[in-house]
């Protein structure tokens, strides 16, 4: 049988980037949560602070070595999958991605031993210090990988010399358009996921009566988290799909399902989109909405798919329906926080347990909405890697289709048992709780 090798790549890559991306989205989290938690223990000397520091410093250990771990892999497999890469954008990618491999081993990998084991060796005053540069060093990290990906997506402050791409602005490059849009979206989106894992956590403790007065803190600290940061996320995902409109119009007509350009474009509330036949089956329209939303104009006009032949369009199902995933989503985010904003005001928020199940069950939502987010931009980017410059069919390696299947395989392998690591020392550090804080660390 025949296997095409860029569609495996494909896969494989996607696969692999759904799951790496978890781990980076905890660790920026729980990052700025640690902070917070250790600087107000030092200003209040509360001790309810720092065994909060203490219980999610385990958390946030386990999720840094994994996504170590996936980032190496992902690497490794844009350097053979897709060895023409680099290899035509080496001038401005290559660049960006030593400084993150240098900071994610110097500073991140160096203050996290001094987080870990540095409470009896160094004072508290150096011990927040290296908190805070773990926090630097999340959002140089974050900074590298949007910029990046940005990049890829609006490519800007290049030259295009005997067909290779050089570089001539550095800041144009990394600033591109589409950067502040991506790059503030993908970091609330990765302290509502953080949030969500903390509420879920607290909640199970309150749940199952134990540890409570620990519980209760968290749980309240990061509701407030969710109650405010769900709004500004809604917010700049309105901003970041105008920003996709001006630049990249054809994946806002893969999202919106919308095959025809036309003036006053509907929402489609729901519909199965029909690549082929190029229309959406059992669709349920809003007139003129989608030009509402995206441009605030009731009659502005939307590129459809068909101005566009059909092997350089999207795969629109999957851009489609992940989209609403994630919307879908934020509205039940957005439920949580009110529901808890009320909780919270008729000073039942901590015994009512109908809430409290909510909040479990809405542990992975933010990681759900993440991946799905990430397929509606990387997907709807399709079949370009570099937009306009660089098709993925001309980066892939010529590799035999059942090798791709194969390695597959020994990655997926690999990521069980890595996911099964994580579960298990989740569910071992919430058995075991907050541990006693220790003298020396006081």
């Amino acid at each position: 049988m025949e296997f095409d090798p860029v569609i495996l790549s494909r896969l494989q890559f996607g696969l692999t980037a759904s799951f790496h991306i978890i781990f980076p989205c905890l660790v920026i989290g729980l990052a700025f949560y640690l902070a917070i938690q250790e600087f107000l223990w030092l200003k209040t000397k509360k001790k309810i602070y720092l065994i909060q520091y203490q219980f999610w410093l385990k958390p946030f250990t386990v999720v840094f070595l994994i996504g170590m771990i996936t980032g190496v892999v992902l690497s490794y497999q844009l350097d053979t999958s897709f060895a023409g890469f680099y290899e035509k954008t080496a001038s401005i990618l290559v660049p960006i991605r030593n400084i993150e491999l240098v900071n994610v081993i110097l500073l991140e990998g160096g203050t996290l031993g001094i987080m870990i084991w540095g409470w009896q060796r160094v004072g508290k005053r150096l011990h927040f210090t290296a908190t805070l540069m773990m926090v630097l060093g999340v959002l140089i990290s974050a900074v590298c990988i949007t910029a990046r990906n940005s990049w890829m997506q609006t490519p800007d402050g290049f030259s295009l010399i005997n067909d290779q791409i050089i570089i001539h602005d550095w800041a144009s490059a990394v600033f591109n358009p589409s950067f502040p849009y991506r790059f503030s979206h993908m970091l609330v989106a990765a302290f509502l996921s953080s949030a969500f894992f903390i509420l879920g956590i607290s909640a199970w403790f309150l749940i199952k009566k134990q540890h409570r007065y620990f519980a209760r803190h968290s749980l309240r600290f990061s509701l407030i988290a969710v109650i405010i940061i769900t709004p500004v996320q809604i917010f700049l995902g309105h901003l970041h799909g105008m920003n996709t409109h001006e630049y990249q119009p054809l994946k806002i007509a893969a999202i919106e399902g919308l095959w025809q350009t036309q003036k006053g474009a509907p929402m489609v509330l729901f519909g199965i989109p029909d690549q082929e036949n190029e229309y959406n089956r059992h669709s349920l329209e809003i007139p003129k909405l989608a030009s509402l939303i995206i441009t605030h104009d009731i009659n502005s006009e939307l590129i459809g798919l068909k101005e566009t032949p059909k092997m350089e369009r999207p795969n629109v199902p999957i851009v489609f329906f992940s989209f609403r995933i994630m919307v879908i989503i934020s509205i039940f985010m957005l439920i949580t926080g009110l529901t808890g904003l009320v909780l919270i005001k008729k000073k039942r928020l901590y015994h009512n347990d109908w809430f409290l199940r909510m909040c479990i069950a809405m542990m992975p939502s933010g990681l759900v909405a993440t991946i799905a987010g990430w397929c509606v931009s990387e997907v709807g980017r399709q079949p370009w890697t570099v937009t306009g410059l660089l098709k993925t069919t001309d980066i892939v390696t010529s590799t035999p289709g059942t090798r791709i299947i194969e390695f597959m395989s020994y990655i997926g392998a690999f990521y069980i048992f890595l996911f099964s690591f994580f579960i298990y020392s989740i569910r071992r550090f919430i058995k075991h709780g907050p541990r006693r804080v220790y003298a020396s660390c006081l």
